[in-house]
């Protein structure tokens, strides 16, 4: 899938941190007319209130801190009631889901949509459809996710650090991009709605219920990988080496170990690897793989695109021509993933009625 052609947008970036300064890159290079907003030095202005002429604004994007997001979207709403917004997530901290619903119906113009970089990558849409056909006949037993990297550098250098999601901010939502993309979508919204068997605290879920293939869902940030045998077979030797063998990425390392691999009841395996040839092409970021194995004829193909600048031009077309009033925020999402990160500290998941809380804030598909 390629990124539609761009026709020039004036788009106001509300933060400048790290990936408010990704937007504006590629928003930028894709010739738009970008405009910023920061208390720091560089930014055009200090305020949304300051924007002159805000019903001209194409677009905004707001990538500042989580905690501010609904403040920001309230703000941008009293000055341009129809704006059309792409809220980096998480969308706001689990407390402001209700908050964020309440703004949603004041403004029924506005068009809201959360940044949701695998649902618009081609190369996990690539990965679900070979799922789809080998899993017409052949039913998915298992689904693996694993999300890693070393992230103590990092955060020794002031990156951000979730303290309501958990290690669950880090990757949580990319990855239940993957299994929304996966599983059909009555699966995907009992598994929501489904009380892990078990969680740990470098967020390792399992899930096991009727209905559902086992599902389990692994991040780390200190580099300890956990599945080296679903993917490992997939880097250069020397990556095998130095990190898959030893199960372990070292702290300052750049490498991320990304996979998603769909165990069919055969025993084939359908796995979706991100930047197989890290240390082997310069260009690694923007290779990926899928592999069929233990099938007859096994097989692989590769996907080189860039799926942020994909995901962020496509998400931008979107925007454009989206009805008034259609929202897409994924509460559901939010409450479990924020779930998880109360039982990383607690070690207990929560079990109320929260469940009766996931109805759709506008019209999110």
């Amino acid at each position: 899938m390629s990124a539609p052609s761009p026709v020039e947008k004036t788009i106001v970036i509300v933060g400048l941190g790290k990936i408010g300064s990704l937007y504006a890159a590629c928003y930028g290079q894709a010739g738009h007319r970008i405009r910023t907003v920061d208390i720091g030095d560089g930014a055009d202005w200090e305020r949304v209130a300051q924007v002159p002429d805000p019903a001209s604004v194409d677009a905004w994007v707001v990538a500042t801190p989580t905690a501010t997001h609904l403040a920001v979207v309230d703000e941008i709403l009293r000055w341009q009631p129809d704006a059309r917004v792409l809220l980096e997530k998480p969308a706001c901290y689990p407390e402001d889901l209700d908050g964020l619903g309440r703004t949603v119906r004041r403004h029924p113009r506005a068009r809201i949509i959360v940044n949701d970089v695998y649902s618009h990558s081609e190369a996990v849409q690539r990965f679900a459809a070979s799922v789809r056909e080998l899993g017409a006949s052949d039913p998915i037993r298992k689904i693996t996710v694993e999300f890693t990297k070393n992230r103590e550098f990092d955060v020794a250098n002031g990156r951000f650090v979730d303290t309501q999601y958990g290690e669950a901010g880090y990757e949580g939502f990319h990855m239940l991009s993957i299994l929304r993309a996966i599983l059909p979508a009555e699966q995907y919204r009992s598994y929501l709605r489904t009380v892990p068997s078990s969680v740990t605290a470098e967020m390792r879920v399992r899930t096991a219920a009727p209905g559902l293939p086992d599902v389990e869902l692994y991040t780390s940030s200190t580099g300890a990988i956990a599945f080296p045998e679903l993917a490992g077979f997939a880097f250069p030797d020397d990556v095998v080496k130095d990190f898959i063998v030893p199960s372990s990425i070292p702290y300052g390392s750049e490498f991320r170990y990304r996979f998603a691999d769909v165990e069919l009841l055969s025993g084939k395996h359908v796995t979706l690897v991100f930047e197989p040839f890290f240390g082997a092409d310069p260009g690694y970021k923007n290779i990926h793989a899928v592999h069929v194995r233990d099938a007859v004829p096994e097989g692989h193909f590769l996907i080189a695109v860039n799926h942020f600048k994909e995901a962020l031009l496509t998400q931008l077309d979107l925007l454009r021509h989206l009805d008034e009033g259609t929202t897409v925020v994924r509460p559901a999402e939010h409450r479990f993933l924020a779930a998880l990160g109360s039982a990383m500290f607690t070690g207990t998941f929560p079990q109320t009625t929260e469940n009766e809380k996931y109805a759709r804030i506008g019209s999110e598909a």
